[in-house]
């Protein structure tokens, strides 16, 4: 301690100075210990919240598929390749230095560094020329040129080394920087099995640069019932859900059908992971952290049939000139929806990686309308389908009887009301029973007995199928289609009015509705609830989650048609398709007997003709009705020739099939 002798010896004055700095250096010592070992866990936890950010990771969305667990919706795997731009800092240094170095030599000044004090006050007297100095926004400006510029050199050397032309901006480059700096920075969203091939064969030599392997939402079937099955779109804005999150990686939204409709049991839970960021707010490569696994959405298991589905399009497909149209096929036991199509169609996988401006155009023709869904949403005239409906209503209501549907009435080839308004008939003139008016189709013979009937008993046995109601799919996309309210007609109604309601003019249907109508006819008066999905299943096959199932066969109401009446009914279709002079002969299948109603609507404007909507409503088999099946062909012919043969091959295809020809998904 030869010190602390020294300083006993030397003046007081001395001692104090040396006691002072002692005392210092332990005060000194003492905070450093308080906030090392006392308040090391505090700052270290403050130093852990103010780096982490959190991330919302989604889960993989749920699959959809028929009744036999043949996939319409699943997830494939693919190799993404995305750029790490933290591992690029050095050469966005470099490069920046490099940019700054050719500015400043651009304005007669060098790189060199900012001169010290002295430096400045001998410049005072200097001639040289005076120093140009780079103004805080063009730092920026060159900042961002230089990440640009080393990342825009990366890509080029991918696209060498694959063969491909990925460009992008500095703008892309920017926002990213801006807002998911933490996150990497995406380049090619598809690899193909060949390029994985080279980067995982060859190898590389780009800095930052690495593959991702993620599920992506896929369409085996494509176009295949996409009105029904629908769409997805990649969605990157934040939700109210998000909000507890200070990134999200991109993940699916339900656009159109099954997918929107049922958006949130499709994409699951998602999870959460936590990521180490540093000050300038990129991401440590291992400071990674899992925080919550995501939980795979549901499987939607729907009433579907693949393999009828295929069927039911490729039979729709070959309807001469513009194919717009619909198809539906129900079970008339219970309701079940087991195909329904739309067309023309889609195909849903255009909307993975973000659909192209010109095929977003093309989809959004407004005579095709590729996206609407004309089996759900289209609400047209039933046209002559109708008088299966005004039939019943006459028969139970007593204007017409097992007795008197034999007498013969005598048409003139159209039915005049009044004076001015005709009505022309698309069966010839004749004398005509009930069976034979059916048949041929007869307008005179259906206006007389409606104009008995009165609207008003009309349109109440049109509701009590629920025309005018949505079916209750559960859908986005689904119409109720419009009939004229009892209280808007006047007392002793409209006799213009109440003829066109009696051959399907003053009300609208969708072919869904008029399906279930169809299927109410064939099995007895049951007018069922209409399913389209049949349960929900846990995506995780693992997971002790109950499986959800809807109820098939709901009943919705119940006719009570007197079955006498009905067996009328059922004869007369049953005759419409199997006599040679029936309107619906083209629908006639050997060894299985179709039932059936022709139907032609026409759209006008005053007297303007724009359309004509043709349809086919039938069930079969006659002796043990199992299927309604109901085609509509806008711009058509007539039911008879352009929507009889689609159902013609509808029911082959279900002949076949019960015989066990056609294995179930095959068609």
């Amino acid at each position: 301690m030869l010190v602390f002798d020294q300083l006993n010896k030397g003046e007081s004055a001395l001692r104090i100075l040396a006691w002072g700095v002692v005392a210092g250096l332990g005060i000194l010592l003492a905070g450093l210990w308080r906030v090392q070992v006392l308040s090391g866990d505090e700052y270290r936890r403050r130093q852990e919240t103010q780096s982490y950010r959190s991330v919302r990771v989604p889960a993989m969305r749920g699959r959809i598929v028929d009744r036999n667990g043949l996939a319409f919706a699943e997830n494939q795997p693919r190799f993404r390749l995305d750029i790490y731009l933290d591992e690029l800092l050095p050469q966005f240094a470099k490069m920046d230095g490099q940019l700054r170095k050719e500015l400043l030599a651009s304005r007669g000044a060098t790189n060199a560094p900012d001169p010290g004090l002295l430096d400045r006050f001998l410049a005072k007297f200097s001639k040289a020329p005076k120093r140009v100095l780079i103004t805080p926004n063009e730092r920026e400006w060159l900042r961002r040129q230089a990440r640009f510029a080393v990342v825009s050199n990366i890509i080029q050397l991918i696209n060498q080394r694959l063969g491909t032309q990925i460009v992008k901006t500095e703008a892309d480059l920017y926002k990213h920087w801006q807002q998911q700096r933490a996150l990497p920075f995406p380049v090619i969203n598809k690899l193909t099995p060949a390029q994985v091939a080279i980067l995982t064969e060859q190898g590389w030599s780009f800095p930052g640069v690495e593959l991702e392997l993620v599920p992506v939402r896929s369409y085996p079937n494509g176009q295949l019932a996409a009105h029904i099955i629908g769409a997805v779109r990649t969605y990157d804005s934040a939700s109210e859900e998000d909000e507890a999150f200070d990134y999200r990686l991109r993940d699916y939204r339900g656009l159109i059908g099954l997918e929107s409709a049922f958006d949130r049991q499709l994409r699951g839970r998602p999870g959460a992971k936590s990521i180490l960021i540093n000050s300038s707010g990129y991401r440590h490569r291992q400071g990674e952290i899992m925080l919550a696994e995501p939980s795979i959405g549901d499987t939607l298991v729907t009433t579907l049939d693949l393999g009828l589905q295929k069927a039911v399009e490729k039979s729709l497909a070959q309807v001469n000139g513009d194919e717009r149209g619909a198809a539906v096929v129900v079970d008339t036991r219970n309701g079940d929806i087991l195909a329904c199509a739309s067309a023309p169609s889609f195909d849903p996988n255009a909307w993975i990686d973000g659909i192209s401006h010109a095929e977003n155009t093309r989809l959004l023709d407004p005579k095709m309308k590729y996206l609407f869904n004309r089996a759900t949403y289209g609400s047209y005239n039933p046209g002559s389908t109708f008088k299966i409906v005004t039939a019943l209503a006459c028969f139970e209501h007593g204007i017409l009887t097992t007795e008197n549907a034999h007498d013969r009435m005598r048409t003139l080839g159209y039915y005049r009301i009044g004076r001015n308004h005709k009505i022309d008939d698309t069966a010839p003139a004749g004398e005509y029973d009930f069976n034979r008016a059916f048949v041929k189709s007869s307008n005179s013979y259906f206006i007389e007995h409606g104009l008995h009937l009165g609207i008003n008993n009309l349109l109440e046995y049109a509701r009590r199928f629920h025309l005018g109601e949505k079916p209750g799919l559960r859908l986005n996309e689904e119409a109720a289609g419009i009939i004229p309210a009892i209280e808007d007609v006047p007392a002793g109604g409209i006799p213009g009015k109440t003829a066109n309601l009696s051959i399907g003019q003053e009300l609208t249907v969708t072919p869904v509705q008029l399906a279930m109508v169809i299927a109410a006819v064939a099995n007895g008066g049951t007018v069922y609830w209409p399913r389209l999905i049949d349960r929900f299943e846990p995506g995780d096959t693992l997971s002790d989650d109950p499986v959800e199932r809807v109820r098939p066969g709901q009943v919705r109401t119940r006719l009570s048609i007197r079955p006498e009446h009905l067996a009328i009914v059922h004869a007369a279709m049953r005759d419409d398709v199997a006599l040679d002079e029936g309107t619906g002969k083209n629908a006639r299948v050997k060894d299985f007997a179709v039932c059936g109603k022709t139907g032609t609507a026409e759209v006008k404007a005053g007297n303007r003709l724009l359309d004509r909507i043709t349809w086919f409503a039938s069930f079969a088999p006659f002796e043990s009705p199992r299927y309604a099946v109901i085609v509509m062909v806008e711009s058509g012919g007539s039911g008879g020739g352009t929507c009889a043969p689609v159902a013609k091959r509808i029911y082959e295809y279900l002949r076949d099939r019960e015989r066990g020809t056609i294995a179930f998904g095959q068609n």
